[in-house]
């Protein structure tokens, strides 16, 4: 009975430390395994595998062992055969032992008393190992005089037959199904209650849904969510191909290949790489990186060009196509990585190096090709096409400090890069992604317009890319997929007559300006008017966008998780949105921001105070999927 208790009590500590604050999010034991329990990999993709047994010095985990077991050992079986060490299994030497130690915070109270718990920790890794046979695998860690920690790994079947050729990822940012219903109110008519045209997105063949959360917590960021999509294997906030160890450094902890990787490897196709961010951000970051941290952008940089080079991995030649934002990485300086000139490292290498939208448009389509064209996250469609002086922001990517007016929206980019990875590979064939980054970005910002004006225009991409896969006689054969990363908790509940707000003088009144059911009418930015700043509007043939910016009536639309801010349901004409501004010079303490929307009335915020802007939720996002292996996608 005494046993039956101490076991009980255990497991609810175990359960408690799994909450806020883990010790470490895959090792619920003082043992560890990683890659961690149900993990599957493609047979032959290669990983890395980490041991690490604890010692807890202090804390509710300290057992009075603040020394850690060295002499533990690790076996691993596939089901129907004997455990083999894992050095014998791979034909590989035993690696040296490593030590150090760390601290972690239990839970808030502890976090506010600063008074952390300390953990010692012996470990060992196993470098670049693969599992070729398909099946069912256990792998054992014994330590602690026969205390155990199993993980069962399954290893996929690797197809030998191609069932496609090329492959084009978009990836909306953020995207979540209420955004695409946001942006297709805005941009289509209604006529009686039917649409008279529709989406891109609207006419795939196949839809899916896809879950987001990580390996070790229910809500994602983009790194770790980026992660599982190129590699099948989800991992932890901030971290960029590699489950989390607990050492000390962000370059160390163990890697698994990305899709990426594995398809230059295998059959030397081709890669391409497009963003509108910054191009060492997270979602781009993902197909090269090996990180627990993802603000390493120097080094992101780097494994583009080079790949990983501090541990022995694959031999990555670079992709065909990288495009983006992001100049500050690549001149040379204190934000390039070692100071280096990357644009002459990469034009080294063979690449054309290109920075802006008439240069992309003119370079030979037969030559790998790097395009730069602004410093930090591109300019947003909202911005490059209806309110264009909010383009002169000093940002032109030669370092010059000039403004990049002229810059290639995601549609110019995704079709260049076809055409240089059709020009190049059309016989291995390509892979390509292309995400369309601010509409993560601006709805942290709250600035919904500008999110949904570049999902609109994500959507206008898609259906070029059709176009130009047809005209290439590329379209049979190449798998055509638009998801998200991870979702935010926007919705849309009515409409705001903006001119009754604006005439209201207390919040509480300028809330009745929110018409919702029957007092919601109908979209108005689809009827032409004569708002300001409109005469330089810009759209390619048949695409669908608003006619209207800032209509009288407006979206009432929101987020479910919020900084302080007030709210006026208008487009921000002069930039992009900063809901919230700290109040302090010493620590984070966000308020609201008295420039931002000051005809609007205030709304209280539901996150901490640390926080700025939005963030992302728990929403599973869309999978929409037209091409060969389409159906595995519904």
């Amino acid at each position: 009975m005494l046993l039956s208790w101490a076991a009980a009590v255990l497991s609810l500590a175990s359960i408690a430390e799994g909450q806020s604050f883990r010790r470490l999010g895959t090792c619920p034991t003082l043992g560890c395994v990683l890659p961690p329990d149900q993990t599957d990999f493609l047979a032959g993709q290669y990983f890395d595998i980490r041991l690490e047994v604890h010692a807890p010095v202090n804390g509710s985990e300290a057992r009075g062992r603040p020394t850690p077991d060295t002499a533990f050992t690790f076996a691993i079986a596939k089901k129907g055969r004997r455990p083999q060490s894992a050095a014998a299994l791979f034909k590989i030497a035993e690696p040296p032992l490593e030590r150090w130690n760390f601290t972690w915070y239990e839970d808030y109270f502890a976090l506010d008393a600063k008074t952390p718990s300390l953990v010692n920790v012996a470990s060992k890794i196993y470098r670049r190992v693969a599992l070729y046979e398909p099946g069912d695998y256990t792998a054992t860690l014994t330590y602690n005089n026969g205390s155990t920690t199993t993980a069962s790994w399954l290893v996929r079947d690797l197809v030998q037959v191609k069932k496609t050729k090329n492959i084009v990822l978009f990836i909306g940012s953020r995207m979540t199904t209420n955004m695409i219903s946001a942006a297709r109110l805005i941009a289509h008519k209604i006529v009686n209650g039917r649409y008279q045209s529709r989406l891109q997105m609207d006419q795939f063949p196949v839809l899916g849904h896809q879950m987001t959360h990580s390996i070790d917590s229910f809500i994602t960021d983009s790194a770790n969510s980026a992660t599982a999509l190129y590699s099948g294997h989800k991992s932890t906030v901030n971290a960029l191909g590699v489950y989390r160890d607990s050492s000390p450094s962000p370059f160390d902890d163990p890697r698994f290949e990305s899709i990426a990787e594995i398809f230059q490897r295998l059959t030397r196709g081709g890669v391409g790489i497009v963003s509108t961010a910054f191009i060492a951000d997270a979602t781009p970051a993902a197909f090269t990186a090996h990180t627990s941290d993802r603000g390493q952008y120097g080094p992101v940089v780097d494994s583009f060009l080079n790949g990983a080079t501090n541990y022995t991995w694959v031999n990555w030649t670079g992709p065909d196509v990288l495009f983006g934002g992001g100049a500050e990485q690549f001149l040379p300086g204190r934000t390039s990585y070692r100071g280096q000139d990357y644009y002459k490292l990469f034009a080294g290498k063979g690449y054309n190096v290109v920075l802006n939208n008439t240069a992309l448009s003119s370079t030979p389509n037969n030559a790998k090709t790097l395009g730069i064209f602004s410093t930090s996250n591109m300019p947003v469609w909202l911005d490059r096409n209806v309110y264009k002086r909010n383009l002169n922001r000093g940002n032109s990517p030669d370092g010059k400090k000039a403004n990049a007016t002229d810059v290639p929206g995601l549609k110019q980019m995704t079709l260049k890069a076809i055409d240089i990875l059709n020009a190049r590979h059309r016989k291995e064939g390509w892979f390509l992604m292309s995400e369309a980054a601010s509409i993560d970005k601006q709805m942290h910002a709250l600035d919904y317009d500008r999110a949904l004006g570049d999902l609109l225009e994500l959507d206008d991409t898609v259906k070029n890319t059709f176009a130009k896969l047809k005209q290439l006689g590329s379209d049979k054969e190449t798998l055509v997929l638009v998801t998200a990363d991870h979702g935010h908790g926007f919705d849309v509940a009515g409409s705001v007559d903006t001119k009754y707000l604006n005439a209201q003088t207390t919040d509480r009144r300028k809330r009745d300006a929110i018409g919702t059911y029957m007092e919601s009418g109908l979209s108005q930015y689809v009827i032409p008017g004569a708002p300001q700043d409109t005469s330089s509007l810009q759209f390619s043939e048949g695409a669908a966008f608003p006619a209207n910016w800032d209509p009288r009536y407006t979206l009432f639309s929101a987020v479910g998780a919020n900084p302080d801010h007030r709210e006026n349901y208008q487009v921000h004409k002069d930039g992009p949105r900063t809901p919230a501004v700290n109040s302090t010079a010493k620590d984070d303490d966000y308020i609201v921001n008295y420039k931002d929307a000051v005809t609007g009335f205030l709304v209280n915020g539901t996150l901490p105070v640390d926080n700025s802007q939005g963030v992302h939720s728990l929403t599973d996002v869309p999978v929409f999927a037209e091409g060969p292996c389409q159906e595995l996608f519904g």
